[in-house]
C-alpha cells in the first residue's frame, strides 16, 4: 500500500499535461464521475469486478494522506471497471473504519455497486486535491492483474483523489487501463483544481 499511497504523486496542472501522456490525460482531468463518464463511452453495461474488498492497516503513507493515527483500520476496495467483460480502469480506494458510520455504514457492503456513484451522490463529499502519477505494469501493487488486461511493459497513468467532507477523509486512486485508449475521450472535463 506505501508503494501505491507514497511520495511518488505529482499535482496534477491542467494546463501543463506531461508529454508522454496521451490518451490519458483527458482521463486524468475528469473532475465530475469518472463512473458517469466511462458509462457515456461504454459499448455495453458498465460492469464492476470486486478484487478486494477487506479491512487493512493502513500505511505509514496512507494515514498521512488520511490524518489518521498511526496503524488505523481502513477499508481497502480494488476493483475493475469494465465496459462488459473489458477492463478500463483499475481502482483502489481506503475508507477509514472510522468514517464508516451512519449512511456511510453502507459503504462497508458496496458489492458491486461503483463507489463514485456514491460519493457524488453526497454532496457534502468534495474533491479536495487531485494528483497522479506512473506505474509500470511490474508494480507489486498490481499483481491482481493479469494478461491480457496489462503487460509488465506497460506503463499505467493513473490518479489519486482526496474526497473531504466527513468527519474522515476518503482516498480514491484510478489507473487507466490500455483497453481504454480504443474508446473516445471523456464528454466533459473541468480544468481548474
Amino acid at each position: 500500500m506505501d508503494s501505491l499511497f507514497g511520495d511518488h504523486w505529482h499535482k496534477l496542472n491542467p494546463s501543463h499535461p506531461p508529454a508522454s501522456a496521451l490518451w490519458q490525460w483527458p482521463w486524468l482531468l475528469v473532475s465530475d464521475s469518472l463512473t458517469e463518464q466511462l458509462r457515456a463511452v461504454c459499448v455495453h453495461d458498465l460492469q464492476v469486478k470486486v478484487l478486494t474488498h477487506q479491512f487493512v492497516t493502513a500505511s505509514a503513507a496512507a494515514c498521512a494522506t488520511l490524518a489518521l493515527p498511526e496503524a488505523s483500520l481502513v477499508l481497502q476496495r480494488e476493483v475493475l471497471l469494465c465496459d462488459g467483460d473489458t477492463p478500463l480502469v483499475f481502482a483502489c480506494s481506503l475508507l477509514p473504519e472510522a468514517a464508516l458510520v451512519g449512511r456511510y455504514s453502507e459503504l462497508r457492503e458496496l458489492g458491486a455497486r461503483p463507489l463514485g456513484h456514491w460519493i457524488f451522490a453526497e454532496p457534502i463529499l468534495k474533491r479536495s486535491t487531485m494528483h497522479y502519477c506512473t506505474i509500470t505494469g511490474h508494480h507489486p501493487f498490481l499483481a491482481t492483474l493479469h494478461n491480457p488486461i496489462l503487460l509488465p511493459t506497460d506503463t499505467l497513468w493513473g490518479r489519486k483523489t482526496l474526497f473531504t467532507g466527513t468527519n474522515k477523509p476518503l482516498l480514491v486512486s484510478e489507473f487507466f487501463l490500455p483497453a481504454l485508449a480504443h474508446y473516445p475521450t471523456p464528454l466533459y472535463m473541468e480544468t481548474t483544481y
